[in-house]
C-alpha cells in the first residue's frame, strides 16, 4: 500500500484525494495546511506537516511559494520525497527546494499533466527545428483566482522553446487570460511567413495533475537525493 500526505487543502488536494481513493493500493494518511479543506474529505487533516499521524511514503505539495518552503525543509528533515506543482516560486524558494535536493528526491514541475508535458516536448522540437526568428505566442488561460501571469506552464513552454533554440528567448510573446473557473488552457503558435503552426491543450479535469502528481511519486521513490523535473519522470515510464 502507497501512503502519501497532502500539502495543502485548496481544490487540487480535493483532486488527488478523490483520485487516490478510487485506487486499490493508495491511501492518503492526512491533509496538513493552516486553514481545514472546506470540502468533505473522510481524510484526516491537521495544521502543520509535524503533525501528521505517521511518515508518508512521499509528500504532494499543492500550497502556495511559502508553502512550498515548509514543505522542502519538513521533507529534508524527515526523509521523505518531495512532488511539488507550485508555481510563482521566488528564487529563494527554489534554492530550498535545491536545498532538499541534497537530501531528498525532488520533483518540481509547473505542470504534471502528461498532456502538457507531452506538449512542451513537442513546443521544444518545433523551436529547435524552425528559424530562431519566427515568432512564437503563447497564451495561457485559467480561472479567475489564479495569481501568477504568465502561469509556470506558459514560461515551461517559453524554456522548452528557447532550449530548441539555443537559449535565446527574444522572440517569444505571453498572453495570460484569467476568467471564470476555466481549469487551463494552453496553447503555442509559431507565426511563420504564410502559415501558423498551433499547438493546443485543454484540461477538462484536475484528475489529470492528481494522477499525474501520484505517478511522478512513485517514480520519485525509486530515486536517489536529487532535484527532478517531469522530462525525467516521464522518462522513466
Amino acid at each position: 500500500m502507497l501512503h502519501i500526505a497532502i500539502h495543502g487543502t485548496g481544490r487540487m488536494a480535493s483532486a488527488i484525494v478523490s483520485t487516490a481513493n478510487a485506487m486499490v493500493d493508495v491511501k492518503i494518511i492526512g491533509l496538513a495546511g493552516p486553514q481545514a479543506p472546506q470540502w468533505e474529505t473522510g481524510t484526516t487533516w491537521v495544521p502543520s506537516l509535524d503533525q501528521l499521524p505517521s511518515k508518508p511514503d512521499f509528500l504532494i505539495d499543492f500550497t502556495l511559494p511559502e508553502g512550498t518552503r515548509a514543505a522542502a525543509e519538513w521533507c529534508a528533515a524527515n526523509s521523505v520525497p518531495l512532488v511539488s506543482g507550485v508555481t510563482g516560486l521566488h528564487d529563494d524558494i527554489v534554492a530550498a527546494l535545491h536545498a532538499a535536493a541534497e537530501k531528498v528526491a525532488v520533483l518540481w514541475s509547473p505542470n504534471l499533466s502528461l498532456g502538457v508535458n507531452l506538449l512542451a516536448d513537442l513546443a521544444g522540437r518545433s523551436g529547435a527545428v524552425l528559424p530562431d526568428d519566427v515568432p512564437v505566442n503563447i497564451e495561457d488561460i485559467h480561472h479567475q483566482w489564479k495569481k501568477d501571469a504568465p502561469s509556470g506552464t506558459a514560461l515551461m513552454l517559453g524554456e522548452r522553446i528557447g532550449e530548441g533554440r539555443g537559449g535565446d528567448v527574444s522572440g517569444i510573446e505571453y498572453d495570460s487570460v484569467r476568467e471564470g473557473e476555466v481549469i487551463g488552457v494552453h496553447s503555442v503558435t509559431f507565426r511563420m511567413d504564410g502559415e501558423e503552426f498551433d499547438l493546443v491543450h485543454r484540461a477538462h479535469d484536475r484528475s489529470i495533475y492528481a494522477r499525474g502528481a501520484i505517478s511522478a511519486g512513485r517514480w520519485l521513490m525509486a530515486q536517489a537525493p536529487g532535484y527532478y523535473a517531469a522530462r525525467d519522470w516521464l522518462a522513466g515510464l
